[in-house]
């Protein structure tokens, strides 16, 4: 069996984040975000400037607010249920289709008092065969 997916980004998204379980206060991290749709049929997830835009704004809706008791890993699985099952009317006249598959959110860390590191950690959120 083969699997075909098409990849969206990164696309960049800017978010606030309280992480109780941590013990965190709220502080603040660029990310990047890319999007992978399973390709369930002849072709899949049309990639076009309209399209990826509205992809954006939707994460975008997303992230204006704060996550609430939310570790970065929470992040990632609220952003995959943000967009799991969700199109856009810009998508349709493409036709295509297709089913969210994975998420990638790339933090950007900074040195700060809370004591992060000024890099890049992933966090990946995957739909695995036979589940939904």
């Amino acid at each position: 069996m083969m699997l075909r997916t098409v990849r969206v980004g990164p696309m960049l998204i800017f978010f606030s984040n309280v992480n109780v379980a941590m013990r965190l206060r709220g502080h603040f991290h660029s990310g990047r975000v890319y999007v992978t749709y399973e390709v369930t049929g002849a072709h899949g997830y049309p990639s076009f400037e309209t399209t990826n835009r509205a992809l954006l704004e939707h994460l975008h809706t997303l992230t204006r607010t704060t996550f609430r008791d939310a570790t970065n890993e929470d992040v990632a699985d609220r952003i995959f249920a943000h967009l799991d099952g969700w199109t856009h009317p810009s998508w349709e006249p493409y036709g295509g289709r297709y089913r969210l598959r994975r998420i990638d959110l790339d933090v950007l860390g900074v040195f700060d008092d809370i004591g992060h590191d000024a890099g890049w950690t992933r966090y990946t959120v995957e739909r695995q065969e036979g589940r939904t």
